[in-house]
């Protein structure tokens, strides 16, 4: 090998080398940082009446996160809505969120209020005052803890309450404002609205009780209450005075109606029917069909001069009921219509716009159901509505139903649902209440609240409910409610 070829392997060498050198002292670039996901924000609003998650607020999240999501409408409301960016999503699920949203849940308050007494409310329909004040009375059966008539504020709240050692039916407010309620042994109660007691009417010949019906005074256009209970009573509602009494000693199992020209009507013993004036002359008397019938109901009258009553009996082992239209004028019966399926009825009837009358019934067993029948004014049937049992024995209906200004039709039942039906029949809506539901029948008033008392619980508690509805008042009929009007007066023509 010559001397430049020697010289010129070693220049390449030394290149290989350096160049290698170069390279193990270069620095080594850094790995590149991840990406990381831009942040977005769900915005949370969970309405009144709703619980679960998440709750109300604003959250970060990272784009592609998976959102897990839940909600459920609390006791008292319903209709539960829930949206994400206004589009109506399930009430529980999940989504991915890619960019700001927001998430809504809203429900409606359909309970405004409750209020929680030791006695079930079980004899009573409430009656509104003219200040708005809403009385009710609470207790369960003859002689029971919790027995009292109480005077609440419109938003529930207490204003007084008045004890007592025997259960009291529905109060009636009389013209003059004060408070008249009967108990189980026919004694009239005064109250002033304040609560004070004012006098105590007890001149019947016999006392005696009386588990099924409610006994309340009427109210006579002069303001005189008139009782029934061991004969016809009238009394003078500035000091309790007796004026005068008819029927002595036959005894009542329901309250009395009053007509348009003050006549007073009602039942006494097994199946005497009644008309008396004013003045306290029997005007008229007969009988339903047969001597063992006899009526729980209040009568209700139209503007055409009938008075309609529900009757029933147990003969030789059967059960049956008979809805009857009298004749106000002399008392003759006009007709009789049979409840089918052996139900009694101990509701009273009411009337529709129509001139239809209303009747609820109770169940017969398990497979002869509760249920609405309407019958038209010469009694033929035009429509029934039958409720699905919900315990073991069936459930009864007692409430006696009312018709709002729309039209709907509203009672309650053993099941613990207050039921809304359109005015031929068919289901507008149920709502499950927070309570079961026997004599007590609703009362509406002008802002859209109905008052229905029941009761809860193993020892039989009582509450009064405010459930929120649509109608704003009662249907311009002869006769839309029990008692005919909030006063509970039970006088035709009450304004």
């Amino acid at each position: 090998m010559t001397c430049l070829e020697k010289n010129r392997n070693v220049s390449a060498a030394c290149f290989i080398i350096c160049f290698l050198c170069i390279i193990s002292c270069k620095k080594k670039e850094p790995e590149p940082e991840p990406e990381i996901p831009p942040k977005v924000f769900l915005t949370v609003v969970r309405g009144q009446g709703v619980e679960g998650n998440p709750a109300t607020g604003v959250i970060e999240f990272d784009t592609g996160m998976v959102i897990n999501y839940g909600y459920r409408a609390i006791e008292g409301y319903i209709n539960l809505v829930t949206t994400l960016d206004g589009n109506r999503i399930p009430d529980q699920g999940s989504f991915i969120i890619r960019k700001d949203l927001s998430l809504n849940s809203e429900a409606e308050q359909k309970v405004l209020w409750r209020y929680n007494t030791s006695g079930g409310v079980y004899y009573c329909v409430p009656a509104i005052g003219p200040d708005k004040t809403i009385y009710y009375t609470s207790g369960f059966y003859l002689s029971s803890p919790g027995a009292a008539l109480h005077a609440l504020k419109p938003d529930g709240t207490l204003k007084w309450s008045y004890p007592h050692t025997e259960i009291l039916f529905s109060p009636v407010i009389g013209n003059d404002g004060n408070i008249y309620v009967q108990d189980f042994y026919s004694k009239l109660y005064s109250f002033t609205p304040a609560g004070a007691l004012r006098w105590i009417y007890d001149q019947f010949r016999h006392n005696y009780s009386e588990n099924i019906g409610q006994r309340c005074p009427a109210i006579g256009s002069d303001g005189t209450i008139y009782v029934a209970g061991c004969g016809l009573h009238a009394v003078n509602p500035v000091d309790g005075s007796r004026k005068w009494v008819a029927y002595e000693p036959l005894s009542a199992k329901a309250s009395p109606s009053v007509g348009p020209d003050g006549t007073i009507y009602a039942v006494f013993s097994q199946d005497s029917v009644v008309a008396v004036t004013p003045g306290g002359t029997a005007k008229w008397s007969n009988s339903f069909t047969y001597p063992w019938e006899m009526s729980f109901a209040t009568p209700a009258i139209d503007d055409k001069g009938v008075i309609y009553f529900a009757a029933e009996a147990r003969y030789e082992g059967t059960d049956y009921s008979n809805i009857y239209a009298f004749s106000t004028t002399d008392g003759a019966i006009l007709w009789k219509y049979p409840v089918e399926m052996e139900r009694f009825v101990r509701a009273s009837p009411v009337i529709d716009s129509n001139g239809n009358i209303i009747i609820a019934t109770k169940a017969n067993g398990l497979n002869k159901p509760a249920g609405v029948i309407a019958l038209s004014p010469s009694g033929q049937k035009i429509w029934s509505y039958t409720i699905d049992n919900v315990h073991v024995n069936g459930d009864d209906i007692y409430t006696t139903p009312s018709i709002d200004n729309n039209g709907l039709i509203c009672f309650a039942a053993e099941t613990g649902f207050l039921y809304v039906l359109n005015p031929d029949g068919t289901l507008n809506y149920k709502y499950e209440l927070p309570v079961g539901v026997n004599w007590s029948s609703p009362a509406i008033v002008p802002e859209g609240i109905m008052y229905i008392g029941g009761m809860f619980g193993g020892n039989y508690e009582g509450s009064l409910v405010a459930v929120k509805i649509t109608g704003t008042g009662y249907a311009s009929t002869p006769w839309p409610r029990f008692r005919h009007d909030n006063f509970n007066s039970g006088r035709y023509g009450f304004k």
